[in-house]
Parts: C-alpha cells; sequence; structure tokens
C-alpha cells in the first residue's frame, strides 16, 4: 500500500511498537516502527501468528520477532531511521493504519514452511505492502530514476564488452576446434542472480 500523501506524516506523538525483522543473508536486522494508536488488533494479530513459530537462523530467510509490551515514542522512532549502521536497509516509521496480515500457517506447516510463508509476505521490507503513511524526509530518498539509468548505461556498456569478448572467443573456437557443440548459454553460465531469490522462486512453486 502506497503512502496516502507524497508529504512525510511526521507523526511525533504516541507509541509505537517495533517488529523486527533479521536477515541471515545480509548479517542485518532491520527495525519497523508502526504507530501503535489505532493499530492495536492488526498488531496482535500478526504478533499471535509470529509466536507459532520456533525461529531459527535458515539459509535465505528472515526471522520476525514484534514486541508489544516495550514500547517507544515517536521521537526515538525517528531518530532510529536516522542512524546508518547497516549497508543493506534503514529501520523505517510507519505513521498510518495496518492492515490485517494473514500469514496463511496451516496446521500441517513445520516452523521451516511457516519461516518460508512469513518471509514471502514480509521479507526485505514488504511490511511496506500493509501499512500507509511511512515517514520520510527528503534526505532519506534517492533518485531512482537516475539510479536506474546510471544502471542501465552500465548494464548496457557490459552487454556490448561481453557481446565482443564472445564473438571474439566464437571466433577462436571455430578456427581452433570447427565441430565443437553448443553448450549452456554464457548469459545462464555468468548469472548473477540472488540466492535467495532463487530460493524464494523454488519456494512458490511447491
Amino acid at each position: 500500500m502506497e503512502p496516502s500523501s507524497p508529504e512525510p506524516s511526521h507523526v511525533m506523538t504516541g507509541q509505537y511498537a517495533v517488529l523486527m525483522e533479521t536477515s541471515e543473508k545480509e548479517c542485518e536486522s532491520w527495525y519497523y516502527f508502526i504507530r501503535l494508536a489505532g493499530n492495536g488488533p492488526a498488531l496482535r494479530h500478526l504478533q499471535e501468528q509470529l509466536e507459532q513459530v520456533e525461529w531459527y537462523i535458515q539459509d535465505d530467510l528472515s526471522t520476525f520477532d514484534l514486541d508489544l509490551e516495550h514500547l517507544v515514542t515517536a521521537k526515538t522512532a525517528k531518530q532510529m531511521t536516522k542512524l546508518e549502521l547497516n549497508s543493506h536497509s534503514f529501520h523505517r516509521k510507519f505513521d498510518g493504519k495496518l492492515e490485517e496480515i494473514h500469514l496463511g500457517f496451516k496446521k500441517k506447516d513445520s516452523d521451516e514452511r511457516k519461516m518460508e510463508r512469513a518471509f514471502d509476505l514480509l521479507g526485505y521490507g514488504q511490511i511496506e505492502d500493509y501499512i500507509e503513511d511511512e515517514d520520510l524526509d527528503p534526505e532519506d530518498l534517492t533518485d531512482a530514476s537516475s539510479d536506474d539509468e546510471s544502471d542501465n548505461d552500465e548494464s548496457d556498456d557490459e552487454s556490448e564488452k561481453e557481446s565482443d569478448d564472445e564473438k571474439n572467443d566464437e571466433s577462436s573456437r571455430k578456427k581452433e576446434t570447427p565441430r565443437i557443440k553448443k553448450g549452456i548459454p554464457p548469459a545462464l553460465l555468468k548469472s548473477q542472480r540472488p540466492r535467495w531469490t532463487r530460493a524464494k522462486g523454488f519456494r512458490k512453486n511447491r
């Protein structure tokens, strides 16, 4: 769910619960501060589900914990979002309405399967899909379009270089071994797709 306004909400009153995501792959923990006012039932429903899991470190998954007993102030939550301690993601503060989240646990699910279901819905900050009004300042944002253009330019340059190299290699191979058979496409051999995305896709197809 997108923030209801392009401007940061900047709610600086009330108390906030903390949902913590710990990523095995990134070796980081990320705090999501969620305003308690108006969100009590949805938060308790989420906590009841998370407490059904015996969490442990598992390759390519995240663990989740929600603390509704020890709350923090809006000021503390805001200050935490400014910390520059993580390399992958910052802590985040949400001031809006939280939807009721159903993780889809089944009685026959093992702890690992429950962890997979939770990760598929909440992993890598997907809590943002269920809550409104993230408190962001202009300095917290990056120019995604510029970054994308830069990435695309670099990708095009690398692709052109790889293409030229492959042509030279292919020409060389033809001269040395005219009858060589085609093998696995170079693009697949050079795939840099993260392990966690492959694992996630595999689990969804189960």
